[in-house]
């Protein structure tokens, strides 16, 4: 999964006929101009950014299809209230006066977006048009990342790092899915008279996911935080694996316990009482069926015999 996080330019659109017919494809009840407000921004391009990655022309091309239809949010967050845009529309444009950092032609995913005009989303539309809200990030999965100085996918050049006076970066390729775009307030991308910074790469801790599991909640794992999700799993699996022997193991000795200590009840009536209990209660039960057993069968050898004080011979005991 790729979080990226890009400059753009918010324009204010003009609702033509053809926008509000294509907006009105996700509204239930029909839109018109006066209710809507939109406005462009520039999702991705294929300009190398400071993580040493960029999109390849194919990624930009599949992303345009993807990101048609797709929300966009706050800080990325996963929250419904906290969805604000919708994606109605997308083109790649090609700037033929401008270049990228390694001399290709600078190409660019454009998205035109709505948001209704409502009390709730007035600040939202304003910060947009004063330039407030203006930076984003998306976030898509990216199959393979192309080496700029082999060509393979998953080799050991570092980006960032000359090889031969080829600087190494990633082409983001195979782009599977699109996930929503999102407003942030620190963008990641290298553009005109903007100063982006690294992506956020701070990894999930387990509690963290493991609570939004419980809450049902939508979330979105890198590669690192699934591979540590699947190890947990595991852990859990074998633990419950070993807890099951110990269980079966109590559950037998209680039976038997109860054989002993209690021969009336049935063999049906000892299984439900001891398959009902926890293990600790389990554990009580054994110890206090072990000290019954112990007065009806005294743990004494068989030919055992009382040594009487002073008595000098040998396994006497054993003697007939």
């Amino acid at each position: 999964m790729t979080d990226k996080c890009y400059a753009h330019t918010n324009e204010a659109c003009t609702v033509s006929d053809k926008d509000l017919e294509l907006i009105n494809k996700y509204a239930l009840k029909p839109l018109t101009k006066d209710e809507v407000f939109t406005f462009s921004l520039i999702l991705c391009d294929n300009d190398i950014d400071r993580d040493y990655e960029c999109f390849s022309e194919a990624s930009l091309e599949t992303l345009q299809k993807l990101f048609i239809g797709k929300t966009g949010i706050l800080n990325h967050s996963m929250k419904s209230e906290d969805q604000s845009c919708r994606t109605y529309r997308t083109e790649v444009i090609t700037d033929s006066e401008k270049k990228t950092a390694d001399n290709r032609p600078y190409v660019y995913l454009k998205a035109y977006c709505y948001t209704v005009k409502s009390e709730k989303n007035a600040s939202l539309i304003r910060d947009i048009e004063s330039g407030i809200k203006k930076e984003v990030s998306i976030s898509c999965n990216a199959s393979k990342r192309i080496c700029s100085v082999c060509g393979s996918s998953g080799c050991s050049h570092i980006p960032g790092r000359e090889y031969n006076g080829t600087l190494c970066y990633k082409t983001l390729n195979s782009i599977t899915d699109a996930y929503e775009w999102s407003f942030v307030a620190v963008p990641a991308q290298r553009g005109a008279g903007v100063t982006k910074s690294m992506k956020n790469t701070k990894e999930k801790n387990m509690d963290t996911i493991l609570k939004a599991l419980k809450e049902q909640n939508e979330i979105t794992l890198k590669a690192s935080e699934i591979a540590r999700l699947s190890d947990y799993i595991n852990a859990l699996e074998q633990t419950s694996a070993d807890g099951k022997k110990y269980r079966a193991a109590l559950e037998e000795k209680a039976q038997k316990g109860f054989s002993l200590a209690m021969p009336s009840l049935s063999e049906d009536c000892v299984k439900a009482i001891s398959q009902s209990l926890s293990c600790e209660l389990l554990e009580a039960l054994c110890s206090s069926l072990k000290k019954e057993t112990s007065k009806i069968l005294p743990p004494a050898p068989q030919l055992f015999s009382e040594k009487k004080e002073n008595d000098t011979v040998i396994n006497s005991e054993f003697k007939f």
